[in-house]
């Protein structure tokens, strides 16, 4: 009778303390890290094992019956994990000192429950390895290997009569234990399957918003694609239209004045004649720059710029640039200034025509955009502030003219891109010629930077490395001596 009841009893608490122990972990550990998840399971399994310790049947102080490895057997079927079966297998093994006290029946059942522990965690070890068995499979597996070693643990040990146990107990208590051991697992089998639901809900939507944000930043990047290739649209469209119209002036004065020259029976007089010349060449010469600066851009965006490595004269290549554009600063009325601090290195390993072509450009831009004041070629050289790395020798082309907005300031060394970008804009260009000279810039092993205020000026910075230009011209010289 006392067996039944305490049957009835334990069931009944363990089912009980099962179902709130789910809904406290559906409600209040649903929103709470994995690890605060995996400890609330732990000490819930620890506490269903001491609850069926405690409303158990004794003899002489030590448990005869129980359904104290019931939460060690749904554990296996529940984690993966062998160490966490472990410390549940402790924990139900340490909680049992809380009954009886320090006691040599309480010392055995540690001794006993501890075992379970172990085998349960072996247990898990054998079904990760076999993930194709099911839930009744395994459930079979440990109902059976457990109770068989706890029944063996109670016999081995002696807690109680082995005779008594053998005879009178063992015969009722242990298919009760399967019984009630199915029972139970047959119950839980439910919480098991809404873990399992849990578990692959929470990684199908963690999925679902992993996609999600894929799928956003990759329509925010083909929105950001798409915007790109309208600007290009546009700036292109601008581009032509700017073309058109730029290519349409020199052609149509050379038009107009081979027409007038072919239609004139009587000639012009030499001055005209002279005049209209000049009127031509420098049509032709704009036209011839203006189709110079495409075939470059289209050069350097194919990789087909060839750089011709050379050692030149600093003091040769920034005397040319003087005579050029001297004359057409005074044409202006400005001042053009040059500067070349002592310390510049006589020599500079570089390409010498396009290092021509990027100054004059941007001579010729700073000439352009002022109106009154100077434009200046400074040429010095910068050290680095800590001694690492290559001295450099930079060419600043200053001026006093309009300036540059700092909103645009990036834009301007873009292809097809100007500062004002209208058929009627009041300077003329390509726009292609600062676009040009930062790539051409960066093929010669330096950098091309730009400081500006709207309306007090620009200054250009070419920056091109030196030391190993110093070194070619010790090997050239060196070379030149061994010939002599």
């Amino acid at each position: 009778m006392e067996i039944g009841a305490a049957f009835f009893t334990s069931i009944t608490i363990l089912i009980t303390f099962t179902f709130l122990f789910n809904l406290i972990y559906k409600y209040a550990f649903q929103h709470t890290s994995d690890y605060v998840k995996q400890v609330a399971m732990i000490v819930g399994f620890i506490a269903l094992g001491w609850l069926a310790m405690k409303f158990g049947v004794r003899y002489n102080g030590s448990a005869i019956f129980d359904l104290r490895n019931v939460p060690i057997i749904f554990a296996t079927l529940v984690f993966r994990d062998p160490r966490t079966i472990l410390a549940i297998g402790f924990g139900i093994a340490l909680a049992r000192f809380g009954i009886n006290g320090m006691s040599a029946s309480a010392f055995t059942a540690f001794c006993n429950i501890s075992t379970l522990g172990i085998a349960g965690s072996i247990l898990v070890g054998l079904y990760r390895r076999r993930p194709k068995w099911g839930y009744p499979v395994k459930a079979t597996i440990s109902l059976l290997t457990i109770n068989a070693l706890q029944v063996g643990g109670i016999l081995a040990y002696g807690a109680v009569d082995r005779v008594n146990y053998a005879t009178h107990i063992l015969p009722y208590s242990l298919p009760a234990t399967l019984l009630l051991g199915t029972f139970f697992l047959f119950i839980i089998r439910d919480f098991f399957l809404d873990q399992q639901r849990a578990v692959r809900l929470k990684e199908t939507n963690e999925a679902l918003e992993k996609r999600t944000r894929e799928l956003l930043d990759s329509q925010k990047m083909l929105e950001e694609k798409a915007e790109l290739i309208l600007q290009a649209s546009k700036y292109k469209s601008e581009f032509m239209a700017n073309m058109s119209h730029e290519l349409k002036t020199p052609l149509n004065s050379i038009i107009l004045l081979s027409q007038m020259i072919g239609e004139s029976e009587d000639g012009f007089r030499p001055e005209d004649n002279r005049r209209y010349a000049n009127i031509i060449q420098a049509s032709g010469e704009q036209l011839l720059h203006m189709i110079n600066d495409i075939l470059d851009l289209s050069k350097v965006e194919a990789g087909k710029m060839d750089i011709v490595w050379d050692i030149l004269s600093l003091s040769d290549t920034v005397e040319l640039l003087h005579r050029q554009m001297k004359p057409l600063a005074e044409v202006k009325n400005l001042e053009f200034r040059l500067s070349v601090e002592e310390d510049v290195p006589h020599t500079l390993l570089s390409d010498g025509l396009r290092l021509g072509q990027i100054l004059r450009n941007l001579l010729v831009n700073a000439i352009k955009f002022t109106d009154g004041g100077y434009v200046a070629l400074l040429v010095s050289t910068e050290r680095p502030a800590n001694g690492a790395g290559d001295s450099q020798v930079v060419f600043t082309v200053k001026d006093t003219g309009v300036g540059i907005e700092k909103s645009k300031q990036e834009l301007i060394f873009e292809a097809f891109r100007q500062e004002d970008g209208s058929i009627n804009r009041r300077f003329g260009g390509t726009g292609l010629g600062l676009s040009i000279s930062l790539q051409l810039a960066t093929l010669l092993g330096g950098t091309l930077s730009l400081k500006s205020e709207k309306g007090e000026g620009s200054e250009f910075s070419l920056r091109l490395p030196i030391v190993q230009a110093l070194e070619a011209s010790v090997s050239a010289k060196q070379t030149a001596a061994a010939f002599e």
